[in-house]
């Protein structure tokens, strides 16, 4: 299929049920700065007798502001996200690629910042800097922290782990041969793997710009098929993610080499300490994050920080108490291996030690 020059094909994942987040995704489109926009709608139904009609009147009523969109569907029980995102790269007819979940907010000037450094460049591929956004099952936004934010792009931390998400690149197809497609054989990590694979082939640009938001919410909505919140239905969910992350090991040996192994072992080793360290933290991390925030040491390194976040122009981030332990353990984790807290927690334990005296 020819592609068109300039225009960028974003392929949006959604199913039926969904129709608000996809309502809201393409009026978020209708107001980037970059105007040539191909938005390809790609719904998965879990039967055949699911009614497309709720979607096909908000593609309608959008048809006005994007003559091009397309709308694709197919039948699956099963988790097929690989599969959607495969049809709607077939239907792209674009010179830019890039992909969008329907629940994902891109900034105004996302695809134009990173459309014009392709453009000035000789790179096949960008990405810009994502928000986490978290989300209360009221909808309230909790909190935004950048956990993907790294200094620069190493392929050697990429396949440690994901800090690309699948909403922040662009891939201009005129400048690629033969990536490949996703594997539709995994229904997690799709995009990780595939954009492994893309790395290795060509190095990415990386645009120093906060573009887009990656949205999670407390019930678990975020993705397109989520698990309910019982016991068992997280048991079952937990489960799937390990045999998920065995087959990525395994496709990560198949693609790049042996050396994976090493790699893998250590991230291991790493993250049972991390989990080993939640556990012990668990019961009272509320308790201990509430001390710090009140500590004169934290007030100390909020203020450099405040000045850090001014002078980089970063959004500024509020000293939130969670509503779990367990969001409150990652908070604290996140913490304790700063490097300031590094440098100033032998005086937060002499404070910690002189305010029980008080």
């Amino acid at each position: 299929m020819e592609k068109k020059d300039n225009l960028i094909s974003i392929i949006i994942r959604t199913m039926p049920g969904r129709e608000k987040f996809l309502d809201k995704c393409l009026f978020i489109l209708t107001g980037q700065v970059y105007k040539f926009i191909e938005p390809i709608i790609v719904v998965q139904k879990l039967k055949d007798g699911d009614s497309l009609e709720n979607i096909q009147s908000i593609v309608s009523r959008w048809k006005n502001y994007f003559t091009n969109i397309q709308l694709l569907s197919h039948t699956s029980a099963q988790d097929a996200r690989s599969r959607s995102l495969n049809m709607g790269m077939e239907a792209a007819t674009g010179q830019y690629l890039a992909f969008l979940d329907d629940d994902d907010k891109v900034y105004p000037e996302h695809y134009s910042n990173i459309i014009e450094r392709l453009q000035k460049s000789k790179h096949a591929w960008a990405y810009a800097d994502i928000i986490l956004a978290t989300y209360n099952i009221d909808g309230q936004l909790v909190s935004r922290e950048t956990p993907f934010k790294r200094e620069r792009y190493s392929f050697l931390n990429h396949i440690k782990g994901n800090f690309i998400p699948i909403h922040s690149f662009v891939i201009d197809q005129f400048k690629v041969e033969n990536i490949g497609s996703i594997d539709e054989t995994m229904d997690k990590n799709e995009d990780y793997e595939f954009l492994l694979r893309l790395a290795f082939k060509y190095e990415p640009l990386y645009v120093e710009k906060f573009g887009a938001e990656y949205s999670v919410r407390s019930d678990g909505t975020n993705t397109i098929m989520s698990a309910g919140s019982s016991p068992i239905e997280l048991y079952e969910k937990r489960q799937k993610w390990i045999e998920a992350e065995l087959k990525l090991n395994h496709r990560k040996v198949t693609n790049f080499g042996w050396w994976v192994r090493e790699i893998s072992e250590q991230t291991a080793t790493h993250n049972k300490c991390l989990e080993q360290i939640n556990y012990e933290l668990l019961k009272e991390s509320k308790r201990r994050l509430k001390n710090i925030y009140r500590s004169v040491c934290w007030k100390f390194i909020r203020l450099f920080r405040k000045i850090n976040w001014k002078l980089r122009h970063r959004p500024k981030k509020k000293d939130i108490i969670p509503e779990t332990n367990a969001e409150a353990a990652m908070l604290l984790l996140e913490i304790y291996s700063s490097k300031s807290w590094q440098i100033i927690c032998p005086i937060y334990a002499i404070e910690s030690i002189l305010r029980q005296f008080k």
